[in-house]
């Protein structure tokens, strides 16, 4: 039996691993710039949360397109996340003054959605990928019951805590890009 790109030793990857690699060093970059400038002004982070979200639901929507060999379930769980995620990062980039008022709770939806929909993959697979959905699901939706339970967080605070979950959640997601790159081969 030969491996295909999408092949781990008989298995088929939940989606090709250059895309959870993209969004993990997209994330991480984007956690690192929240945190060296932590005096940013709200405009500005709200700018930098609308273009990361932007990217991130563009990634979970090429992903979804990709032929993987996975379920339409999947797909569709991935596409839909995916413009959640965009339609989010243009309201903030449309009108950054709105956009402050619901920042938490976009992170927060953006967090468990895309939580949920990693942690699903996860137990759906089998395998070594299971655990790092598992894992990279289960921090993201950490990440967002932080800002669902703690609404009287201040800027800074949310500010600080954006920065470290990108950072982490990105970490993960690097992670996860490699085993799966690893794996294929």
């Amino acid at each position: 039996m030969t491996l295909t790109a999408h092949k781990i030793v008989g298995e088929e990857t939940p989606f090709p691993w250059w895309t959870s690699l993209l969004l993990g060093v997209f994330s991480v970059v984007f956690g690192v710039v929240v945190l060296a400038w932590p005096g940013l002004t709200l405009r500005v982070m709200a700018a930098l949360v609308g273009i990361w979200l932007l990217f991130a639901g563009l990634f979970r929507i090429v992903g979804a397109f990709l032929p993987v060999g996975r379920g339409l379930a999947r797909s569709v769980l991935s596409g839909l996340v995916g413009m959640i995620l965009v339609v989010a990062g243009v309201i903030c980039l449309r009108n950054i003054v709105t956009a402050l008022g619901v920042l938490a709770a976009i992170v927060a939806l953006t967090w468990l959605l895309g939580g949920i929909a990693t942690f699903v993959m996860g137990l759906q697979e089998t395998g070594g990928a299971r655990a790092l959905l598992l894992v990279v699901g289960g921090l993201s939706v950490l990440a967002g019951l932080v800002f669902v339970f703690t609404p009287g967080l201040s800027l800074s605070i949310m500010i600080v805590l954006t920065g470290i979950s990108g950072i982490v959640v990105g970490l993960s997601e690097i992670g996860l890009g490699l085993r799966l790159r690893r794996a294929v081969g």
